[in-house]
């Protein structure tokens, strides 16, 4: 039919979606040793990247390592309780690139989407039309951010090999840092890739292996923890803060901007929690009113003036004027946690008894904290920025505050919450620390005399499994959270959304040799 009324025929709008990056790579190293005692390695690379526009696309980055073998050294000769020791130490630079495409130029995009901006607006009824335009604001400026590392260490082993350790103190700094920015809105857009400033973290490494091959029963252990100190040093363009580049839905009433939720600012950690302290809940009016009249007073007698909102009633959460203006706003805002662990750290422990063999891998991160967002929005009934007009928690439903459950806790439900009971606050930040079993495997290699007989070498029964137990004071579904929102923004780490938990996987297998 459509083919006999042109004037049926559907309009076809054809999209599609190709894009190709490369990167091109020169090597090259040298090593000197003297004496099988003192050895010095160099290396330089040279890294170009399409990513970058012209005069930025390459990189150099250098590096050196130098090692002095102690234990060869005629003066260690009586010690004979230390198999080798080893001191060395490095310097490097390395390159990151990892941003998206073609963000030194800019690429166009085609539609008439009203929600992202996208083609012509006629008439006053407010049409869109298709049309093309810019998806990003370009920077031509774009280069590598160049990633330096100092480290100097030890290696030590004892009684012939069974006792190993290692130590490392390392610096890391990154230079012309990688981030997204806010940008003026008369450009058009919100945020710009930039190359920002400078980020330093340092830490120690260490290791410790111990060997047991004495028969029947044979084992082992192999520990390591590190120790991160996260710092932004400095940043471009007199920036001495910058904010998330996410929104994921925290209310916006009162005009505040409390869709920010983490703060990155010079002498701080990268994507640290940022929003507002709380005290409690409010149990009466008369606490109320008495802090609308001290705010009236604070603020020169000015009418309308509230400690948080005029609304604010019994059973709403209260938070903390950190800086004494009598009332509660944005610039009461503090860091209120960050997502990056004080240290975190793994534990493999493995056996073998005749045919029986067992290996675990225990995982752990100690220090870190969670913006439990999921939590929030389990406690919301706000129709702006929450799901929880569809479903709240059975907790927060039995434990909210009402007139005859006076709870210091939960706040009460409330629809209209002027009074931002849900707003970014300490309230939703929890401890991250977790001890996960990440693997555990057990194993039965069948006896030789009983598979010779079908010409088998080896043969090998086993049962695993990843992520049995987890220890954690967490109340979300998996402590174990990772990034949100952009992929390449480190200022959206440690934030729960409600994110799929880990799974959980169970093997059985059969190992066998011909």
């Amino acid at each position: 039919d459509e083919l006999r009324n042109v004037g049926s025929i559907r309009t076809v709008t054809p999209y599609g979606n190709q894009q190709t990056w490369s990167l091109a790579s020169q090597f090259g190293r040298l090593t000197y040793k003297l004496l099988d005692r003192y050895i010095v390695t160099g290396t330089i690379r040279r890294d170009g990247s399409s990513r970058f526009g012209p005069g930025n696309k390459y990189g150099v980055f250098p590096s050196v390592s130098v090692a002095w073998r102690l234990k060869d050294e005629p003066f260690m000769a009586p010690v004979t309780a230390i198999s080798d020791l080893k001191l060395r130490g490095s310097w490097g630079k390395a390159g990151n690139q990892n941003i998206g495409l073609f963000q030194y130029q800019g690429t166009y995009g085609s539609g008439s989407n009203a929600i992202d901006n996208r083609g012509y607006v006629f008439g006053r009824t407010k049409t869109y039309y298709d049309g093309l335009v810019l998806n990003g604001l370009p920077n031509p400026n774009l280069t590598w951010e160049n990633q330096t590392q100092s480290d100097i260490g030890l290696d030590a082993s004892f009684l012939n090999g069974r006792i190993n350790f290692t130590a490392d103190y390392y610096v890391r700094t990154s230079s012309g840092f990688l981030l997204s920015v806010n940008v003026p809105s008369q450009t058009g857009f919100s945020t710009a890739t930039r190359n920002v400033g400078s980020i330093r973290n340092s830490g120690l490494e260490l290791g410790l292996e111990y060997r047991e091959s004495s028969r029947p029963f044979k084992w082992g252990v192999n520990a390591n923890v590190t120790t991160v100190a996260n710092k932004i040093v400095s940043f471009a363009d007199g920036l001495t803060s910058v904010g998330n580049f996410s929104d994921l839905g925290f209310p916006n009433f009162g005009g505040n901007l409390w869709t920010t939720f983490t703060r990155s600012q010079v002498g701080g950690e990268v994507g640290a929690f940022y929003g507002f302290r709380s005290a409690g809940i409010f149990q009466s009016q008369e606490e109320i009113n008495a802090l609308n009249a001290n705010a009236v007073i604070r603020n020169d007698n000015k009418a309308g003036t509230f400690y948080q909102a005029s609304t604010t009633a019994p059973g709403d959460r209260k938070f903390v004027d950190v800086n004494g203006d009598g009332k509660v706003g944005d610039d009461d805002r503090v860091i209120i946690g960050s997502p990056i662990p004080k240290f975190f750290g793994g534990l493999n422990l493995d056996g073998a008894y005749k045919q029986f063999d067992i290996s675990m891998f225990w995982y752990a991160s100690v220090g870190n904290d969670i913006l439990n967002y999921a939590r929030r929005n389990l406690q919301s009934l706000a129709t702006n920025g929450g799901v929880g007009v569809e479903n709240v928690s059975e907790e927060f439903y039995l434990n909210r505050w009402t007139e005859t459950n006076r709870s210091n806790t939960y706040a009460r439900a409330v629809r209209d919450d002027k009074s931002g009971n849900t707003r970014v606050s300490d309230i939703y930040v929890e401890d991250g620390s977790f001890l996960r079993l990440r693997n555990l495997q057990i194993g039965y290699t069948l006896p030789a005399a009983l598979i010779r007989k079908i010409t088998l070498s080896r043969v090998r029964v086993y049962a695993s499994g990843q992520n049995l137990l987890t220890f954690t004071k967490y109340t979300g579904l998996d402590p174990e959270i990772g990034q949100v929102g952009d992929a390449n923004s480190p200022t959206v780490r440690g934030i729960d959304v409600g994110n799929y938990p880990t799974s959980r996987f169970f093997t059985l297998g059969l190992s066998a040799q011909f």
